[in-house]
Formats: C-alpha cells, structure tokens, sequence
C-alpha cells in the first residue's frame, strides 16, 4: 500500500545529509509543514490533531475525505482523518459555511454541497488548522486527544451558516453496494438539542474494500444559538424536524448575521455519553486559544526531544515534518474513562492501572519496518499501551488484526505484521505489556491454520506454508511475497520468545524462519515464485519482471509479488543476509545487482529501487 511512511525512512538519510552549518533559530514546532504530503499521492491531511490523537479536524477537498492541494472545491471540514493511507476512509461528520438556504438536500445520490476553494490562504501548524475561505470567512481549527474546537469568523453583515454532515464519511452507506453482509447496520443520526447542541452518530468502514465498518458518535456545542434550522435525509429536506435518520443525513443552522461562532465537539467510539464526556473533560470552557496554546505545548514537548544540527531551513523542514508525520498514529481509541469498544464489538473498560489508553489503526505492513521502533524509542510507555491495545485485539478476536481500523480487521496486505509490530517495538525499548499473552497469540498464527472475523485467517495458506514450506503460486498471487513475509514474522517471533525467556518456541521458529530458502531457485539465483508440485513458475524473467500479475492492485506487479517484483523482494530477508548472499553468488555478484537495482529511486514494474513503497525499505 502506498503511502507516506516512506518520509520516515529517509530521516536517516537527512540526518547524514544536513551539515555542520550554524543553527537554524527556527524551532521545531515552526519548522513542520503540514501541507508537505498533500499532493502526489501522499494522502496526508494538514488540519489539527494531536500525538496519536482521536481527533484529526481537517479540510477535504473531495468525498474521498482526502486533501489535495491543488483541488478548487472544500466539501468539509471533518473531524477523523489517517495520515498516509492508500484507501479513503474516515471523513466523519464534517461541518461547512455555507452562504444559501438549503433548497436542495446534500444527500441526494451522494453529492454533498461544496463551496469554492483556494490553497494558499492557510496556516497549518501542528494542532493548528486556520484558512480565509473565497468567500471571506475565517475558519480555525485546533483539538485536544478527543475533541476539537473551531472559530468560524464571518465577514460584517453576512449570514452566519452552516452546513452539519452527518454522512460525510468517506465510506457511507451511500457509497456501498447492497450485498454487503452488513448493509442493514449502515447509516448516520443527527439530532439538535436544546437550540445550541447537536449528536451524531455514523455506521461507515470497508477499508480498501473490506468488509471493516465502525461505528461512531460525536456531541456538538456552539457558544450561541441557532436561530433557524433544516435537517436533511437522503433526498429529503425536512424542514421543522429535529432529527433525521438515514443513509445521509445533516443539519443546516442558520445564526442570523453575527460576526463570529465557536463550535466545540467530543466524540467517541463507545457512545452518544462518551462523546459528550469527552467533550466536557477536555475543553470545558470557551477560550479557542488557550486549546490552541496547550495543542502547541503538547507538540513542542514533542518534537523538541529530536535535535538536529545544522542544514537549510529546507532541510530542517523536511525533516521535522517527516518527524511530525510519524507521530500521527496509531490513534487514542478509548474514552477518557478508560471503556473502549473491542473486537468483540462490547464494551470494554481498561485493566489495572497500566494501560493508560487502548489505541486503534495500526497500519501495521506500512509501519512495522521502521516506525514502530522509531515510535517505541521516544515513547516507549505508549508505544507498551499500543502492544497491549494488539494484544487486547487478540484476546477479543481470536486472532491478532491485520491492518485494523477502528475495531475491525481490515485485512489489507500481506504477511502477519501485527506479530512483527509487537515483537520490534520490544526490542526498542516497549516492554511494559501482558508479553506472554502477546507471544501465546504470536505462536498460535504462526502454527495453528485457522479463521478469524470476517471469515478471513490472519495468516492465509498457512497449512501450505508449513507443509510445503512456501506458498505456491498457483494457488496464490502473492505467493513469493507472502512467503517472505512469514519468514521474517517467524524470525521476529523467534527474537521476542527468546528476549522473554521462552528458549523452545525460539528455536522452532528461527528454523520456521529459514522457509524462504524453499524458493530460492538455484539456477537463475533469484527468489521466484513455486507451483505446489514444486515445479517453478513459467516464463519467469526477473530482468522484465515478467510475468505479470492479471488480479493485482497495480498493474505492473509480477505474477507472485504484492506491489513489486522479484529484484525488489529477492532482498528482503533482512534477517539472513549472509546466507542469501552467498546463495546469489558472494558478494561480488550481488553488488552488481544492487548497482543495477539503485540506477533508478523511483519506479513501478521495472528492477529497481522504488523509494516511495514498502517492500524496498
């Protein structure tokens, strides 16, 4: 999955590359660019958000819930966003100034109202959002771990409005097809209260087309009444209503013509009450800039504690920047009570007094490479409460999650990264967790073949794997990907029962982890895909990465290769490095591979490094 962690691997890089120079006076907190992202692909959001924080206001371009820089239309500005991700998703309950009546419902074959946008009259900061819109209002943004509050500023004379979308998700029901297995659970709420409040609350999901939903609720309070109000449901304008129920609902709320409006909202996971809880205990009164001065205190603790010397301001914005993304997420799921709900879709309540928050959104086959240890060296004590949130995931399902959101599994990519995630973030310093639960789970997905939610295995072709000792294309696209991905999840088992004192599980899965050799093809010294009879695949040319994929997300994927080819995955046995190469022929002939490999930094279906997706980092 493409995505924006592959900034957090070329801190490194920018580390060695930024010279002795003299000291930038720019701090760190200045020197983050929010927009950086926003265009080629990125998918990054520059709205307000905290460190690993459940709310992520931010402005969308498009119903995909994404910002896109050059884009000319503002659809929202919605409360839920995730950096870096390859399919849209989240996009909650966006609010909008709006200058019309509401002749003509948002819900209408899903096309919401949009207003005119211009890039370039924007402030983004982290946890600062701020943007004077074409039409000459001011909108701020900025946020607490759970809640958010934002000044709308309307030009003298002009009607206060605005647009409340209870369907703004990027995944509603309004998008889905009708045989989902869970169509009947989607949809939204929203319901005004007591001439100055508003709650909502959303069913949306299918994560990359899956079968993922999650629901959630949010309590809105403006510091002054509305004076006149429409709600809609789907194609219907329901004038005098006070709620509205369907698959696209939302408010209009009309404020007379005052010159400024402030909006805070909680949400929640959990309920309609814990959003509004929420919201109470984090932003209780009415100063925006005293939440926007905490927000900036919050980042600046941050992003002061990684120091560099030296370089451009160019350079030192990258950088920072790059800092700032890889601090996104996982998000807070848990309330500010401590009850979350589980895999098991109940309500759960923290245990003991060492977990201080359960977390969700673990992109775990984008981060397992370099940002979980990344994360766990500068906060290890929540990078401890994350594992502990993957282990309650287990405990709860069964299984560990693959790629989840909220608290559903997803299934994107892949491997069994979430064994990988736990396993690296205890080797960088996370030790504070239930680590033998975490290791029962860990070796029950490597060794036992089963089903998990949804009807999917968290480890797919596994009886192959352990029979046959690979998976076997013909069975399976991403056959040689996969493979190698077990092989590094069993070493990663290995190196954490070793670390927590479990020498037999050790041994069994360091020997697991040798599986890849199975595919080394001895003649062509490439890894490449196998045939269950053991035969290998025809008309394999690694020089053209051939053959090609017929099913693949990108269309220029070999036949056996989950976003890649051979040249690219053929090194990805981090683990037995010297074994691989002497196979390859010594090391003299893998450095001509690797000569030919970083000609080029940046491609799709040709041999060489391809910078900006996970299988080359």
């Amino acid at each position: 999955m493409r995505c924006v962690w592959a900034g957090l691997c070329l801190l490194l890089i920018l580390f060695l590359c930024i010279g002795a120079g003299a000291q930038s006076a720019t701090s760190p907190y200045d020197s983050v660019d929010p927009i950086i992202g926003t265009e080629g692909g990125g998918n990054t959001f520059p709205g307000a958000t905290l460190p690993f924080g459940m709310v992520q206001w931010s402005p969308d371009t498009n119903t995909d819930a994404w910002y896109h820089h050059k884009e000319n239309q503002l659809y929202g500005f919605s409360l839920t966003h995730i950096s870096g991700a390859g399919c849209p998703v989240y996009g909650d309950f966006a609010v909008l100034p709006t200058a019309g009546e509401l002749t003509k419902s948002p819900g209408t074959k899903f096309e919401p109202e949009a207003i005119d946008f211009t890039a370039g009259n924007e402030q983004a900061h982290p946890g600062y959002y701020a943007v004077t819109l074409p039409s000459g209002v001011r909108v701020e943004l900025t946020v607490t771990d759970r809640a958010g509050m934002a000044r709308f500023i309307f030009p003298e004379g002009a009607d206060a409005r605005l647009l409340v979308n209870a369907g703004s998700s990027a995944d509603p029901i309004a998008k889905q097809a009708a045989t989902r297995r869970d169509h009947d659970q989607w949809g939204n709420r929203i319901e005004l209260k007591d001439g100055d409040a508003f709650v909502e609350a959303v069913t949306a999901g299918a994560f990359c087309s899956s079968e993922s939903h999650y629901k959630l609720y949010a309590k809105g309070q403006f510091n002054k009444p509305y004076k006149t109000t429409a709600l809609w449901r789907d194609d219907a304008i329901l004038s005098g209503a006070a709620s509205a129920e369907g698959k696209h609902t939302g408010a209009w709320l009309d404020f007379g013509k005052t010159h400024e409006v402030l909006l805070k909202v909680g949400i929640s996971f959990v309920s309609e009450a814990g959003a509004a809880a929420n919201l109470e205990k984090e932003i209780g009164g009415w100063d925006f800039d005293r939440v926007h001065e905490e927000a900036h205190g919050v980042w600046s603790s941050l992003l002061d504690r990684v120091a560099i010397n030296g370089g451009t301001t160019e350079q030192r914005k990258i950088f920072y920047t790059g800092v700032y993304h890889s601090f996104l997420s996982p998000n807070v799921f848990s309330d500010g009570d401590g009850h979350y709900i589980g895999f098991d879709g109940k309500a759960h309540a923290l245990k003991g007094t060492n977990q201080k928050a359960q977390y969700a959104n673990f992109s775990d086959w984008d981060i397992y490479r370099n940002t979980v240890q990344w994360q766990a060296l500068f906060e290890p004590e929540r990078e401890s409460d994350m594992m502990q949130s993957l282990v309650n995931d287990a405990v709860e399902s069964g299984w560990y999650p693959r790629w989840p959101a909220a608290n559903d599994v997803t299934y994107v990519m892949g491997g069994d990264s979430p064994v990988a995630l736990v396993s690296s973030a205890y080797a960088f310093g996370a030790h504070n967790f239930d680590v033998d639960t975490a290791l029962k789970y860990m070796v029950q997905a490597g060794t036992q073949p089963g089903i998990g939610p949804h009807n999917v295995a968290e480890r797919p072709f596994l009886a192959d794997y352990l029979k046959l000792g690979y998976s076997p294309v013909d069975k399976d696209h991403i056959a040689v990907s996969r493979t190698l991905e077990y092989a590094s999840d069993d070493f990663a088992i290995a190196q954490f029962a070793r670390a927590t004192g479990h020498a037999a599980e050790y041994k069994a899965f360091v020997k697991q982890s040798e599986k890849w050799q199975n595919l080394f093809d001895p003649e062509t010294r490439w890894i490449r895909p196998r045939n269950s009879d053991g035969t290998w695949q025809a008309g394999f040319e690694a020089e053209r990465s051939q053959p090609k994929r017929v099913d693949a997300s990108v269309s220029t994927d070999q036949e056996g290769y989950e976003e890649g080819n051979t040249y690219q995955y053929s090194f990805m046995v981090p683990f037995d490095y010297p074994v691989l190469f002497a196979a390859m022929g010594g090391d003299a002939q893998v450095a001509a591979r690797l000569d030919k490999f970083f000609l080029k930094l940046r491609c799709w279906g040709e041999p060489c490094f391809n910078i900006e997706n996970e299988p080359d980092f």
